[in-house]
């Protein structure tokens, strides 16, 4: 049994030993260039490992130019056998413009979940949106707090919450299907904002929990039931099982009017 504990100790070491980041495609830009674009993801991924991780395995980021009008026109991530991330970058960008873009902290946030189902697309967008503005205020990007950039994006979205009668993750998948991707994503983030609060009202907070689960299921969870049972096994109270059925069985109309934003968005109305 010692035998066997040490082995799967060793193993772990193993798997952290490589972790970090390796970058591809730097030959396509000039020396001035590499040195920016390097700052800035360095920069974004040891912010995201600071607030969700650190994450255990290699993350490979690949590189390729593209001229457009904001820094970072198009990234995603890729994750088969390894955990990947792709950056088309305008390098005529400079640092400050790179820093302050939203993109790099959102595809590294993605990693800190295992590759879920595509019909739970929502649920990775979500997370990934809610953390992309931790992330930049850890990088101390923010001019104010992260609650007051999650109002900004959900406001222009409280009429088509209101509206629906849809049952809420099926709206949210609707929105998906209609490529409505800014109302599915930040529609997604309310979960996470919930859920966050409900952490916070524990002790705890939603970052804290998912820096815990990269040492215990991240490898392993394969889908969304095994990583919400996963991220549950560490409170002592379950959060993510009865919130995933509030908001399977509860209108977006319901459950927007029930929301903690929709409370600070009256709040802010009658000022």
């Amino acid at each position: 049994m010692r035998l066997l504990v040490l082995l799967l100790l060793l193993a772990v070491e193993a798997v952290w030993a490589h972790a970090g980041m390796q970058l591809h495609g730097t030959d396509d830009f000039s020396t001035a260039e590499q040195q920016k674009l390097k700052v800035w993801l360095e920069q974004s991924f040891n912010a995201t490992n600071q607030v969700l991780g650190p994450y255990p395995f290699l993350t490979e980021v690949y590189l390729s130019r593209r001229t457009a009008s904001e820094p970072v026109p198009w990234a995603y991530t890729q994750r088969m056998d390894k955990q990947q991330v792709f950056f088309q970058v305008d390098s005529s960008f400079d640092l400050t413009e790179f820093q302050q873009d939203w993109t790099a902290a959102h595809e590294f946030s993605h990693l800190a979940l295992p590759l879920l189902d595509r019909e739970d697309l929502w649920f990775a967008e979500g997370f990934a949106s809610f953390m992309q503005y931790q992330v930049l205020k850890q990088q101390q990007q923010l001019a104010e707090a992260p609650a007051f950039w999650y109002q900004q994006k959900l406001q222009p979205l409280a009429p088509l919450l209101t509206a629906s009668t849809l049952p809420f993750i099926t709206q949210l998948k609707l929105w998906l299907k209609q490529r409505n991707y800014k109302a599915a994503y930040w529609g997604s983030a309310l979960f996470f904002i919930e859920a966050d609060q409900v952490l916070i009202r524990q002790g705890s907070s939603l970052p804290q929990l998912i820096q815990k689960y990269q040492r215990q299921n991240r490898l392993t969870d394969q889908n969304l039931n095994q990583l919400t049972n996963s991220l549950d096994a560490l409170l002592d109270t379950p959060v993510f099982a009865p919130l995933l059925l509030k908001y399977q069985q509860q209108t977006s109309q319901q459950l927007w009017r029930q929301h903690p934003v929709y409370f600070v968005s009256i709040d802010k109305a009658a000022e």
